[in-house]
């Protein structure tokens, strides 16, 4: 790879699963990486100022704190925070960051989307997923026609840390009890891939932005029925788990997210995000399976 060490690279959600991995993988490989965040003196932010991260203060949902951001930057990666409860934060927060990029004459973006989100037509079962499909399509469509330089899309699937605090305690609620639980059958194809994996593919592009330009890169590591996950969860953590599968209502009623629900409603009628592990495994980058990154993070699970 030809690293471009010296450009400085803008990391939002620098502090967040898939950010703070990026941040890491960046700083690890002696990028310059300056993070965004609404609080600097958080313990998050200062572990990567530790780790050599420069940080300045600012909030997506302020334009004004953004000008000094992208000040010599050349390069952002995107990650946004898709808000349950407020679908307009989303694509309010990717707009201010685009303009800023564009104003301050950024090079390169990377943005991490999700698996699916360019499947057209839409699945419209429910109103809550076909509209945060729409935003996240539309966030991309921004990236793809932004006049940018270079531009790479990611899309990552089911995260493994979904397992782990704190996205534990509205992913899997009840594992800590020994219970997985959602409205997929046990035995359909469910892909997987780490905050690490994301990281991976997002210095690839970084380092290579020619060869990275213009492309929608599905994620995943490994692929496995939530039956099989239990059981590669119990044999790694020395306790019996199960998954059950209820309805939806009772998912929602036992912690589970509205939005996850659907998400759930939606892989069981498109299984394994609908493309092939190959399609990852094409670039030829080598990621991690679920058994390895359990054992790994072992210390992590409750």
């Amino acid at each position: 790879m030809d690293k471009e060490v010296s450009r400085l690279i803008l990391v939002i959600g620098g502090t967040g699963t898939q950010g703070g991995n990026v941040a890491r993988e960046l700083l690890h490989y002696g990028h310059s990486v300056r993070i965004l965040t609404r609080d600097p003196s958080s313990p998050n932010a200062q572990d990567m100022a530790a780790r050599g991260a420069e940080l300045v203060q600012g909030d997506l949902a302020d334009p004004s704190t953004l000008t000094l951001a992208m000040k010599d930057v050349s390069a952002i990666f995107s990650v946004q925070y898709a808000d349950p409860y407020d679908l307009t934060i989303e694509p309010r927060n990717a707009t201010n960051m685009l303009n800023a990029a564009k104003e301050a004459g950024v090079e390169q973006v990377v943005h991490t989307s999700v698996s699916g989100s360019n499947l057209l037509p839409r699945w419209d079962k429910h109103k809550y997923l076909l509209q945060t499909w729409e935003n996240k399509f539309a966030i991309e469509e921004n990236i793809r026609n932004g006049a940018f330089r270079y531009w790479t899309i990611l899309h990552p699937s089911w995260f493994m840390e979904n397992f782990i605090p704190p996205l534990s305690s509205i992913m899997a609620p009840e594992l800590i009890k020994g219970i997985l639980f959602g409205t997929m059958n046990e035995n359909t194809p469910l892909k997987l891939n780490s905050g690490e994996d994301t990281a991976i593919f997002a210095r690839a592009a970084f380092e290579n932005p020619q060869k990275y330009h213009g492309l929608d890169i599905n994620i995943a590591s490994d692929e496995l029925s939530m039956k099989e996950i239990a059981q590669t969860l119990s044999r790694a953590l020395g306790k019996n788990i199960i998954y059950e599968t209820i309805s939806s209502e009772e998912t929602m009623n036992r912690g589970m997210l509205e939005g996850t629900t659907y998400f759930m409603e939606w892989l069981e009628a498109v299984p394994g995000f609908g493309f092939e592990l190959e399609a990852t495994k094409k670039y030829g980058i080598a990621l991690k399976s679920f058994v390895e990154w359990v054992d790994i993070n072992k210390s992590r699970f409750e």
